[in-house]
């Protein structure tokens, strides 16, 4: 199986695999807490480009945190949204710098642009594409002196690929995401 391989996983799972290499990312920046759901629907994914697209995440919360009680929150949740279809929802959430709407607004417009420049928001920018490539969708909720929450709304399976899951693999672009760095 390569990198390219898009599996029926359980999000929950791959932030437990990726909790070492968080830790080790953020060394002494902050606290790390885990709020995880573990009946979480299942979600087809590229473990690796989720896990990456994580990290990259985490990385971004370690550098704004500024103070010494610093904290990074990780959820995963179940979620119904407003159409009555389930999605699994991965939250990494901050207590650092924030930012205002316009900072906001100025990275969302970073990240929905081509990849022509390198620097601030390259990082958030492989996560965007990552997430798109999956179905799903991000947003980013920020305010000054508050911290900064993402969330990462990815499909969950239907019920039928969950039951009826044979171990089957399914291809996809996303290495390109996963192998991407900031």
């Amino acid at each position: 199986m390569t990198d390219r391989t898009r599996r029926l996983v359980s999000l929950s799972g791959v932030v437990q695999n990726a909790l070492p290499e968080l830790r080790a990312a953020i060394a002494k920046t902050a606290v790390l807490r885990i709020a995880i759901d573990a009946l979480a629907p299942l979600v087809q994914v590229n473990p690796t480009a989720i896990q990456r697209a994580l990290l990259k995440l985490v990385l971004n919360a370690s550098q704004a945190i500024r103070q010494p009680h610093g904290v990074i929150e990780i959820g995963v949740a179940r979620v119904i949204g407003a159409d009555g279809i389930p999605f699994v929802r991965l939250t990494v959430a901050d207590n650092g710098i924030g930012m205002d709407m316009a900072a906001v607004g100025n990275l969302l417009q970073q990240i929905a642009a081509p990849a022509t420049s390198c620097g601030a928001g390259v990082g958030l920018r492989i996560v965007h594409r990552a997430v798109c490539a999956h179905g799903g969708r991000l947003q980013i909720d920020s305010q000054p002196g508050h911290g900064t929450t993402v969330r990462i709304d990815l499909p969950a399976a239907s019920a039928e690929s969950q039951d009826c899951d044979s171990g089957r693999a399914v291809a996809d672009d996303a290495d390109s995401f996963a192998s991407g760095s900031s």
